[in-house]
């Protein structure tokens, strides 16, 4: 069988859901802290107004709803809509992680407080419908809706229904009036419905495009499989069997070793999706996509991510590179879901714990591991085309990590040939990162050619296209590794960079030669792990750089010059999330031929000092 099918339904024990995993931890003497935290937590969301839907853009942002910075862009006929329908997202999102957490509490405490919490937020959720209005697809100026005014179902689907459904097991049978219930039914139902419609009529672009990589599959593909586990599968074979497969089409769409063809942000983000589906059909006694090899891998992927001195692996649109906190959450919910060895290893030495939500409760009951379940410290993935390396697990060990580029790539930066650098610690190359999407300088100083270690020639930068990585050697000392992005550039001839290492020196090799007859000024960035000055010594064809942190020697075929300038930056300050408000920056030193040329050899020696 080829791996990425779905591996044979396993002899298991029976999984249990939510409610009786919850019931299980309810007397444990070794979790009473970490019950007292979580109720804590229900107890201030109780305190907290519902969430009301928006149904103006003047109340986008008020009744703790959110309100996407791009809509600034947008015109005037079609910002209202497009806030409205983001605005969904954000309301349905913060139900998925409160009203599980009030239910929960409930559970444990039985008080009346979370209960009454919990019913007049449902009361006002059961008028949402369909979770999703149309206007997600209007993100960008000139986009229109389709002349029937509906662009499909959406995030908000997913994470509604999540909401819903978490609530619904979690409660107890009589908890929620049957009134309420009946109406949130038939919310149900109108969501399988209109999602069904959506595949059938192929309305949202994810559908037309066969596209299950995206998480814009996967979440109204968990709605649909969420609905009709609540409202009884047999009633809704055909629907529920379109929700399976498109789960299994999305997890086979990615690697058999659990590469994510995105970034760890967006990777977080759709397993997620991914879990809570699996796990509700493993419930239901359906193990398809509890046991597909993508899902039992992923944990693996997901900690190699796990860079030394705080960063995380940021190719893509990653998000924060400072965020290794946050894999808490997905790690403590792959730890529950599918009982990760590596996940809980790299909660109990990597990530400072379980998260301190409902998995991470459930988390902490699990046996513990000990470090011998530590996955390896380098590997090459094909499908995400990226090579990783760290000499230890310790926090001042040395890493680095070579970008290249997939056909399936998404998200994605204009990065193949990135190299980056970690010294015992220190960041040394790095890229710019990933700011929030309404950041005005996302498309031209981070997810373009100017945030990356690449090549420019002329004015001409990268585009996003297949770069493939030979390895030549990656093993506990270092690693050999050539990178080939001549299809990313026009008029290229041929760029070819070898990246050779190991914990003391870095030395990257580029050879570039441009298509007959042409000639053209060629540079390289390096944008560099620190906020300060560097200086730069030398002429010619030879120049050094050097900082507190480390020299790079810099030796071309040709005549060079050699600058240095301030960069905007979400790598060395990101903030735990996408960032908003004033650019940081860093430098990043420019290495030109000092004229055109057709060809150019350039060997750049990064020798970190010692600690």
């Amino acid at each position: 069988m080829a791996a990425s099918r779905v591996v044979a339904a396993q002899e298991a024990q029976p999984v249990k859901s939510w409610a009786q995993l919850v019931d299980s931890v309810k007397d444990d003497a070794r979790l009473a802290t970490a019950r007292s935290a979580l109720i804590e937590r229900a107890r201030s969301a109780a305190q907290l107004a519902i969430v009301r839907r928006a149904y103006k853009l003047e109340d986008v942002g008020k009744h703790r709803t959110w309100l996407d910075g791009r809509m600034r862009y947008l015109e005037p006929e079609i910002a209202e809509t497009f806030a409205l329908a983001m605005s969904d997202f954000g309301a349905c999102s913060t139900l998925a992680a409160e009203l599980p957490l009030l239910a929960v509490a409930y559970r444990l405490t039985g008080e009346e407080v979370f209960r009454t919490r919990i019913i007049e937020q449902l009361e006002e959720t059961a008028t949402w419908s369909p979770l999703q209005r149309p206007g997600w697809t209007l993100f960008a100026p000139g986009n229109r809706l389709p002349p029937e005014g509906k662009d499909g179902n959406w995030l908000a689907t997913g994470v509604g229904i999540r909401a819903l459904a978490d609530t619904l097991e979690l409660m107890p049978p009589d908890a929620i009036p049957s009134a309420l219930r009946g109406r949130l039914e038939e919310l149900l139902a109108h969501e399988v419905d209109g999602v069904v419609d959506d595949w059938k009529t192929k309305r949202p672009w994810f559908v037309r495009g066969d596209d299950p990589i995206t998480n814009q599959w996967m979440l109204p593909t968990e709605g649909l499989v969420r609905a009709c586990l609540v409202l009884g599968p047999e009633q809704r074979r055909e629907a529920y069997e379109l929700g399976v497969q498109n789960t299994l089409k999305a997890m086979d769409s990615h690697g058999a070793a659990g590469e994510f063809e995105e970034g760890i942000g967006y990777a977080s983000f759709t397993v997620t999706s991914m879990l809570h589906t699996a796990h509700a059909m493993a419930v239901a006694g359906d193990r398809r996509a509890i046991d597909h090899p993508f899902l039992r891998n992923f944990p693996t992927w997901m900690v190699h991510h796990i860079q030394p001195g705080g960063f995380l692996i940021n190719c893509f649109d990653a998000g924060s590179a400072r965020a290794i906190d946050a894999l808490r959450v997905p790690l403590s919910l792959l730890a529950v879901c599918t009982g990760s060895t590596v996940a809980r290893w790299a909660l109990e030495y990597q990530v400072g714990g379980p998260s301190a939500d409902i998995a991470g409760l459930l988390c902490r009951a699990l046996p513990a591991v000990g470090s011998e379940a530590a996955p390896p410290l380098y590997a090459a993935y094909e499908r995400a085309t990226r090579v990783n390396w760290r000499d230890s697990w310790n926090d001042d060990a040395t890493g680095v990590w070579v970008r290249g580029g997939h056909p399936l790539d998404q998200h994605d930066h204009h990065d193949r040939g990135h190299v980056n650098f970690i010294s015992r610690g220190r960041p040394i190359l790095i890229e710019a990162g990933t700011p929030s999407y309404d950041n005005p300088l996302m498309a031209s100083h981070y997810a373009s050619g100017v945030g990356h270690n690449v090549l420019q020639v002329g004015d001409v930068l990268p585009e996003t296209r297949v770069a493939p990585i030979s390895v030549r050697r990656l093993d506990a000392t270092g690693g050999d590794v050539t990178v080939n992005p001549t299809k990313c550039y026009d008029h290229v001839k041929q760029w070819r960079r070898r990246v050779q290492w190991t914990a003391q020196k870095l030395v990257a090799t580029d050879d570039v030669e441009l298509e007959a007859g042409g000639s053209d000024a060629v540079r390289f960035r390096w944008h560099l792990g620190t906020t300060e000055p560097v200086t730069i010594a030398g002429a010619g064809e030879g120049f050094t750089v050097s900082w507190a942190d480390a020299a790079i020697r810099l030796q071309g075929s040709v005549p060079l010059l050699v600058s240095q300038e301030m960069l905007p930056d979400n790598t060395l300050a990101s903030p735990a999330g996408p960032q908003q408000g004033p650019d940081h920056l860093h430098t990043c030193i420019i290495v030109r031929t000092r004229d055109d040329v057709e060809a150019l050899k350039l060997t750049t020696t990064v020798a970190p000092h010692s600690k």
